[in-house]
């Protein structure tokens, strides 16, 4: 590992130490455990934009809503996942649809700061080495950093927002009047850079508009890399001087939405219900903005329920692994699949050490890595297993609803409107808990276990 400015690492860790005493990111006496202070925020919005959707006013019929369903639907905006269980355009009213796009904003906003600050205290929990890389990488070493942090965040976001809008709304002024394709534009910017997956203008009407398309993938793709990897690709601008996590982000990024499209072209290219009926050029733009979906986003412009099973297998895949760590974002993240894929990669080949893209991986990582991975499979595997039992519906659909949920993706094969009210409670949970648990259960990971006088005796177990 290079040196930076000519110091020595130990050197480096004592000035890094001094630097973040005094701005009090180093004491935790007196202070909230930060994993609350997540779950708080969100518990917070989720509660607050429950009632102000069960409120008469919210309902395009001005009558009040079943609670269920403005919980379901405040719930599904805060955690940015898109699944509904109304048409959102038809069943809420304009002040109904201005408190989810509220929703939507003040939760990604609470995801990117949030995400992105719990990465910095996770950091300090660990070895001295492993607090060096993080950190180093976040360039933050002190409180007038971090407060720096979050103001670019914001910025960043807000910037973002406006610059999809105006794009979109120099393209839907030219058959709206102004003030909807304003709205509309603003609307699904938000949507899209925040990977909501509510939208309002009936996606399928434009299945054939590159414009749109385009514009909502790049949304899409820019809220699903998180700020850390942009700044320093903007500040680096050489893919072999960047740091390990985000070469593994862009090049993870990259193959992912590469083979989506592929898989999409694939399993979708003769299907009369989805692709089929498409010249070649559209089934190439509806397959790229289905991949770019697919990883927590979950806008569409084909019917989901009529593709093809392999199809909603692989998306499965690609909904679980979800975006980048820091990013508005879920799933178990692109950084924790790549560290795994290396760790297998080098269990096959009997490396000692975990190395990808020129680095070598902290052993600790991988271990959180496979962690995470393990019990989110444990929790989806166990909502699923609780679902058959509630709701009587094909196996398949159950468990992409589920995936569906817990990556905050929002894609869904139609059955949720259908779900039991126990069924739709667990989905509730289910995307509570893909939105704060990954980042909950990384910090928890984290802490270091206490040194002991002693170790038991090593054995080995018998594997495969």
């Amino acid at each position: 590992m290079p040196r930076p400015h000519g110091k020595r690492p130990a050197q480096v860790h004592r000035q890094l130490s001094l630097n973040l005493e005094g701005s009090g990111l180093e004491s935790d006496r007196h202070s909230v455990h930060p994993s609350l202070i997540l779950v708080y925020v969100f518990v917070g919005l989720m509660t607050v934009g429950t009632f102000a959707l069960w409120m008469p006013q919210a309902t395009a019929s001005g009558k009040e809503p079943p609670f269920i369903i403005a919980l379901f639907t405040a719930v599904s905006a805060a955690s940015g996942t898109g699944l509904t269980v109304v048409d959102t355009a038809g069943y809420w009213s304009p002040f109904g649809q201005q408190v989810i796009l509220g929703l939507i904003q003040l939760g990604g906003l609470a995801a990117l700061v949030g995400s992105s600050l719990f990465l910095l205290h996770i950091a300090r929990r660990t070895t001295g080495e492993e607090k060096f890389l993080l950190r180093d990488s976040m360039h933050v070493s002190s409180g007038r950093g971090m407060a720096g942090l979050v103001a670019g965040i914001v910025l960043y976001a807000l910037v973002i927002e406006a610059a999809g809008a105006w794009f979109l709304f120099q393209h839907l002024s030219a058959d709206q009047p102004q003030a909807a394709a304003l709205w509309l534009a603003a609307f699904h910017s938000i949507s899209a850079f925040n990977n909501a997956g509510f939208e309002t203008m009936g996606m399928a009407n434009y299945a054939a508009d590159p414009t749109v398309n385009l514009v909502l993938a790049g949304l899409i793709v820019l809220g699903g890399i998180s700020f850390i990897a942009i700044v320093e690709v903007a500040r680096v601008r050489s893919f072999s001087r960047l740091s390990l996590d985000t070469k593994l982000v862009l090049t993870a990024s990259a193959w992912l939405l590469g083979l989506g499209t592929l898989a999409m072209l694939w399993g979708e290219f003769t299907n009369p219900q989805s692709l089929g009926p498409m010249p070649f050029l559209q089934k190439l733009q509806g397959a790229f903005f289905y991949s770019a979906n697919a990883r927590t986003a979950g806008l569409s412009t084909l019917d989901i329920g009529r593709l093809a099973a392999p199809t909603l297998l692989f998306t499965v895949f690609l909904m679980f692994i979800g975006g980048s760590s820091g990013s508005t974002a879920g799933g178990v993240k692109i950084n924790t699949f790549g560290l795994l894929a290396a760790a297998t990669r080098s269990a096959i080949r009997g490396d000692r050490e975990v190395e990808l893209l020129g680095s070598r991986a902290h052993r600790e990582q991988v271990n959180r890595a496979i962690a995470i991975t393990f019990l989110s499979v444990l929790l989806v595997s166990a909502i699923t297993f609780v679902l058959t039992i509630t709701d009587a519906f094909p196996l398949l659909n159950l468990v992409f609803e589920v995936v569906s949920a817990f990556s905050t993706t929002g894609f869904s094969t139609g059955i949720t409107p259908e779900l039991s009210v126990p069924g739709k409670l667990l989905i509730v949970g289910t995307m509570f808990a893909g939105r704060v648990g990954p980042l909950t259960l990384a910090f928890a990971l984290a802490h270091r276990a206490p040194l002991t006088r002693y170790s038991y005796a090593q054995e080995a177990i018998n594997l495969g």
